[in-house]
């Protein structure tokens, strides 16, 4: 599913709310704060993909992401020009609030010649929380990501893209019923529910994005399924845990 960004200033808007799995934008054409009330039975992360901000206070770098638990009523301040995404999903746990810096992800340089990329595991399997996992994609300019393509149709992904400037993306899904393809620019949020997810973007930019992960408390980690097709394309060292089918 694809949800174009909007031109919607100084207002949180809700982008999507799939099964508890909820997507949230704000963008600041004047300095200010935010306060979110807390909500029982969901966790949050907070990011900024343009300026910092400040969640309870603390300094978060572009890129940086707050871990922010059930319940906990939170503070957000920005400048003007700041674009942030908050991320909510189910969770029965509480645990402790926390902030994983961009700079400490975990990187991965993935795969070779049109589909290298750098991926980010920034919030990873081992890190406190029920549902979320999440991180950043860098794709080499005229590649492709998110490649071989895989699935993992028990834990819907969104991808939220960014650094794009003048050119623009190619998002694909499918499956046995469907293969859709989404033309995709800066701020564009693509909702995978289910299915392959490969993605290409132009010679002007490589595909940027954030991506985040809502996956059941039994299922959260990184497993996905190779499609048939490109199970003998070498990945290299990765992040993703291939399901042997």
């Amino acid at each position: 599913m694809l949800f174009k960004d909007l031109a919607i200033y100084n207002r949180l808007w809700k982008i999507f709310d799939y099964m508890g799995f909820s997507l949230y934008n704000y963008k600041a054409s004047e300095a200010g704060e935010l306060r979110l009330e807390g909500k029982e039975g969901f966790e949050r992360i907070i990011t900024s993909l343009r300026g910092s901000i400040y969640v309870d206070e603390l300094r978060l770098g572009e890129r940086d992401i707050a871990y922010i638990p059930s319940g906990r009523e939170t503070s957000i301040k920005f400048d003007r020009g700041s674009i942030i995404y908050i991320a909510e999903a189910k969770a029965a746990n509480r645990h402790p609030f926390y902030i994983k810096r961009f700079s400490d992800s975990h990187a991965y340089d993935i795969g070779e010649g049109s589909y290298r990329r750098r991926v980010y595991v920034t919030i990873g399997e081992e890190d406190p929380a029920d549902s979320i996992i999440a991180g950043y994609v860098e794709g080499e300019k005229g590649g492709w990501t998110s490649y071989p393509p895989h699935r993992h149709d028990e834990k819907p992904e969104a991808y939220i893209f960014y650094n794009l400037g003048g050119g623009f993306g190619v998002q694909i899904i499918m499956d046995e019923e469907r293969e859709i393809a989404y033309i995709v620019r800066d701020y564009d949020v693509v909702l995978i529910p289910r299915g392959y997810h490969p993605n290409v973007c132009t010679s002007l930019s490589g595909c940027s994005y954030l991506w985040i992960i809502s996956a059941p408390p039994d299922k959260r980690d990184l497993s996905v399924t190779i499609h048939p097709a490109f199970r003998e394309i070498p990945m290299g060292r990765t992040h993703l845990k291939i399901r042997k089918e």
